[in-house]
């Protein structure tokens, strides 16, 4: 391994303390919020706007799709397709 070889790529959760530090330390590398951490958010947030339970499965269900698109392609799609059916 090389010695100055560096992440270029860092998963975090939405630790602010954490976001900074490695802002210092990785000064190129890309930081991605990590899945898990998105998808709580989604579901606390949505769980309180969805009143049906069956409407909160097809909700969930659309937003699994959107985030699992292969293709830019796709994902604008689905996300089209996601603001049109579940907007207020």
């Amino acid at each position: 391994m090389r010695r100055d070889a560096t992440s270029q790529v860092i998963v975090t959760g939405r630790d602010s303390g954490l976001m900074n530090a490695f802002k210092t330390v990785f000064l190129n590398a890309t930081n991605l919020l990590c899945r898990f951490h998105i998808d709580k958010n989604v579901k606390g947030k949505c769980k309180t706007l969805v009143g049906k339970n069956n409407a909160w499965d097809y909700v969930m269900q659309a937003w699994e799709s959107l985030v699992d698109c292969p293709t830019e392609i796709e994902y604008n799609n689905c996300l089209t397709k996601f603001e049109i059916t579940y907007s207020p």
